[in-house]
């Protein structure tokens, strides 16, 4: 399935995006250089309005390993 970004001119498949809904998780990626290629609102389990950020998995790769290592610096 092919998606169209809302914040750049630029469509995406599903299977090389991941999305992020935790605001720290995101602000740790855009302070290291990574932005979202896309971004909407959802509801989670109990229907409060969240952001979802679309990140390429290729530029996080690193990022996601430092995260789940806590390796914040």
């Amino acid at each position: 399935m092919r998606n169209e970004s809302n914040l750049h001119p630029r469509s995406y498949y599903t299977h090389e995006v991941a999305r992020i809904v935790n605001p720290k998780q995101m602000r740790f990626y855009v302070s290291k250089g990574v932005y979202p290629i896309d971004m909407y609102s959802s509801l989670d389990e109990w229907d409060n309005t969240i952001i979802v950020y679309i990140f390429l998995k290729e530029e996080t790769q690193d990022l996601y390993q430092k995260w789940l290592n806590h390796d914040l610096g």
